[in-house]
């Protein structure tokens, strides 16, 4: 019985190439694709108390004051809107890659029964927001003697 070998053309770049190829598909794999720039800006925000007030505080790097509205509706919804512009003089240059979001802002919350509406501060600085609510003073019932006839 005759012993038969296939024969192959050997190539010796093609293992390199071969190697390159995987390389080159793991990192796109691995590099985040492109941000859409106009998608929605979503800040986030911490919200704590002390005895006094309740805070929320929220990070809006980029954005600029007067971009900014804060409203308490007669739900006790509080809302934080806006919009994190792009920057106008962006038009004449070449950008290589934009990962900053950039677009509208809406964030609503539910307030607590025991907060003063009527009392609330805001305070935009460094990129953060701050408002605070005051707490509603708690009443303490009194006692008093109710007389039996």
């Amino acid at each position: 019985m005759e012993d038969k070998m296939k024969m192959r053309r050997f190539n010796p770049m093609w293992e390199m190439e071969n190697m390159l190829r995987n390389i080159s598909n793991l990192i796109d794999s691995t590099i985040e694709k492109d941000v859409d720039i106009s998608a929605e800006f979503t800040p986030i925000v911490d919200i704590w108390e002390d005895d006094v007030n309740v805070y929320f505080e929220f990070e809006l790097p980029g954005v600029k004051k007067e971009d900014i509205k804060i409203t308490i509706n007669d739900d006790k919804v509080l809302i934080v809107s806006g919009e994190k512009r792009i920057d106008p003089n962006i038009d004449n240059k070449t950008c290589c890659r934009s990962e900053r979001i950039y677009g509208h802002f809406h964030r609503a919350f539910q307030l607590p029964d025991d907060l003063n509406t009527s009392k609330v501060k805001a305070q935009f600085e460094n990129g953060v927001l701050t408002i605070s609510i005051a707490k509603s003073e708690v009443k303490t019932p009194k006692e008093r003697l109710v007389e039996v006839k």
